[in-house]
């Protein structure tokens, strides 16, 4: 399955900013010290055989977009939304599932109920949007702020990618 999130990157312009996001990605995949296997591969917008480069709902995007800019804002908020969205209806069919199931099903994962507990506790992959520049997932909007309130905001930057899990 492919998935678009975005990467929240400090950066003098958007080629740095799209270096930088790399960095962030290939330890969402497995290389480089203390990386994970969240998704299988990725691909910036940058590259001619990413799936969203020119999908319809985005429009062409660029590789990189300022924080600051429309564009950069939108896709923020968009993922934010897109992630709380998840979460909620996530947890709104694990709570359905857990109040007619036994501990012992639960523990055998009857209607994946185990599986939803895991989905809504990771810190990566396909229930997390959004990054940062090394990788950490920022799996709320009180996150999002709070990394962009540490960082002079002018200098950040959106880098959406198409990652494959």
């Amino acid at each position: 399955m492919h998935m678009l999130i975005r990467v929240l990157v400090p950066a003098a312009d958007a080629t740095e900013a799209v270096g930088a996001a790399r960095f962030a990605l290939d330890r969402l995949i497995g290389i480089g010290e203390g990386a994970s296997t969240a998704f299988d591969y990725y691909k910036t917008l940058d590259e001619s055989t990413a799936r969203y480069r020119d999908h319809p709902r985005y429009g062409g995007l660029d590789p990189a977009h300022r924080l600051s800019s429309a564009t950069g804002e939108q896709l923020l908020d968009d993922a934010i939304e897109a992630q709380a969205t998840w979460f909620i209806e996530t947890v709104a069919t694990l709570h359905e599932k857990l109040d007619r199931l036994e501990p012992a099903d639960v523990m055998d994962d009857v209607d994946l109920a185990r599986y939803d507990c895991y989905r809504l506790g990771q810190f990566a992959g396909p229930s997390v949007w959004i990054y940062d520049e090394h990788g950490a997932g920022l799996r709320s909007r009180s996150a999002v702020d709070r990394y962009v309130e540490d960082r002079d905001s002018d200098s950040l930057w959106v880098v959406p990618t198409d990652v494959h899990y």
